[in-house]
């Protein structure tokens, strides 16, 4: 079933072959998805999140896995147009959805930066989107969401744990995210590591306190001599600071967890070599005793059923710091590159 008229062609941000997205992006006509089967859902975008993953993968996927005028993408807020006979009754045509795309079409090219996109119901995480919740806030709360109830999980952070929890990175936007789960499940203490102007911003998520990573440099030292004699019991690193990590005896308990999501400084290789590092090396032959812990991003629907449930009880909110014009992509992938960015950004493609 299809609402109104679908045109045949529609504009997309498209790149065809691996490199930087000022290099490989443009901006072109191609075919609108054709009408969806089984349980499939055809959207038109309305607002789309911006996110550092997104030019990783146009950096990374080797040539002979891009396929022609792939479109990137991850996160998008938009209106239902037309629905497979197979696809729940509750996602109508006419409703308003926040989407996450899964990881099988982030690999085929088949992203949000455009004006339609055709997904399977089965495989995306879906909701709609909830009172209280604007369509540009939607648009960028749902990949983050996800990975913050994911960190949870992996982390064995239960209901009410009572923990005291260490965000580096508090400001970005999974860790503005991740501050307000974790008080939402119960930490008993939340500090987070940002810079001086965003120390105000980070309390106001539900901080205790915040830490100026650049006044308090090196940080594991001011860690260690801060929180030495009562540490913590979980570390988020949403930077990917190696030196954190190994010096983390210092400030994290014997029996915590170091989770890390973010991209190391050094480069992609240095990453690899870090991740099976921290893993592999056992503390009886020089490596660091603490948990690491690192995963792949999952599109789970359970967990943005439960995002919204927080978003419900104003338990979550969201902080845009920019909303960027459609033309304006490559200007937002800049921004978002450089990690100093205060809560999400967005791409406005078709609007409200």
């Amino acid at each position: 079933m299809a609402s109104s008229p679908i045109p045949a062609t529609m504009k997309a941000w498209t790149y065809s072959r691996p490199g930087p997205h000022r290099k490989v992006l443009s901006l072109i006509e191609v075919p609108t998805p054709p009408l969806p089967t089984g349980s499939q859902i055809l959207f038109k975008v309305a607002y789309a999140g911006i996110d550092p993953s997104n030019t990783d993968v146009m950096r990374i996927v080797p040539s002979l896995l891009v396929r022609k005028n792939a479109i990137p993408g991850t996160e998008f807020s938009g209106t239902i147009m037309a629905r497979g006979p197979d696809a729940p009754d509750h996602f109508a045509v006419g409703c308003k959805v926040l989407c996450v795309t899964p990881n099988s079409a982030i690999l085929r090219g088949r992203g949000p930066f455009c004006e339609y996109i055709c997904l399977d119901s089965k495989t995306s995480a879906i909701a709609l989107v909830p009172e209280g919740l604007t369509t540009e806030e939607a648009s960028c709360i749902g990949q983050c969401g996800i990975m913050a109830m994911l960190i949870h999980k992996h982390g064995k952070l239960h209901q009410g744990n009572g923990y005291r929890i260490l965000v580096n990175g508090a400001s970005g936007g999974c860790g503005s995210i991740f501050v307000q789960v974790a008080v939402a499940m119960g930490a008993k203490e939340v500090v987070g590591v940002c810079s001086a102007p965003n120390a105000e911003f980070v309390l106001g998520l539900g901080a205790s306190r915040t830490i100026d990573y650049r006044t308090n440099a090196p940080l594991h030292e001011y860690l260690a001599k801060e929180y030495g004699t009562r540490p913590f019991d979980f570390v988020l690193d949403t930077i990917g600071v190696q030196e954190l990590y190994t010096k983390s005896p210092g400030f994290l308990k014997e029996n915590g967890a170091f989770v890390n999501i973010g991209n190391y400084a050094h480069g992609r290789f240095w990453m690899l070599v870090y991740v099976m590092l921290n893993m592999l090396w056992p503390w009886w032959l020089g490596g660091t005793p603490r948990k690491f812990v690192i995963f792949t991003p999952q599109r789970d629907p359970e967990f943005i059923v439960k995002l919204m449930d927080l978003v419900r009880e104003e338990k979550i909110k969201v902080h845009i710091e920019k909303v960027f014009a459609f033309e304006e992509l490559c200007d937002a992938l800049d921004l978002g590159d450089t990690k100093r960015v205060r809560g999400k950004l967005v791409l406005r493609v078709g609007g409200d």
